[in-house]
């Protein structure tokens, strides 16, 4: 299907998106954890939705393939950073998420300005790191919005997603750096 009047609006969802992680960030950090769980869940029901209707009547874009991943990548830099600066996720934890996610877009704009384009394809190791963040400030927001702060289920979330991060940032690493030997 050709592009119509209409194939703005995954790229408008994506920008709802990047505006919404303000107020993700604010009530973090004024510890309003139901509005910020309810702000969260919109932004992650935007990425699903964008992701849905470009691919469905073939809407996508360059713009979008650069906007969606970085609207995704704010998001998640923003919510483990307002989390720690509260203290609620280690300090430790989010600087690993930060600089993984750091690693990969230097990564990419380093061999981008060297050699020239390449897409690179998500990893599995990458989509499972990815999943498992937004699932761990999901539980992290769900937890204190209803009180359940404490268990033992955020400790295992929190180590698991670690070693997942940490696992996945190397990963890509060295896939840059072969491409890179390529040359």
């Amino acid at each position: 299907m050709g592009k119509s009047k209409l194939s703005w609006i995954p790229n408008a969802l994506t920008l709802i998106r990047c505006l919404l992680v303000v107020p993700v960030a604010l009530f973090v950090y004024q510890q309003q954890f139901m509005s910020a769980l309810i702000t969260f869940g919109i932004a992650g029901f935007t990425d699903g939705l964008d992701g849905f209707i470009a691919r469905r009547y073939g809407w996508q874009s360059y713009i979008g393939a650069i906007l969606d991943p970085l609207a995704d990548k704010l998001l998640m830099m923003v919510g483990f950073v307002s989390l720690s600066v509260i203290g609620i996720v280690p300090l430790w934890l989010m600087v690993t998420v930060v600089a993984r996610d750091l690693i990969i877009v230097g990564g990419a704009t380093l061999f981008r300005w060297l050699h020239g384009p390449y897409m690179m394809s998500p990893s599995f190791s990458g989509k499972l790191s990815t999943f498992l963040q937004i699932l761990l400030v999901l539980w992290v927001l769900v937890e204190h919005a209803f009180g359940l702060t404490g268990t033992v289920v955020t400790s295992v979330m929190i180590w698991i997603t670690l070693i997942v991060t940490i696992v996945s940032g190397l990963e890509y690493v060295v896939v840059w750096y072969r491409k890179s030997s390529e040359f």
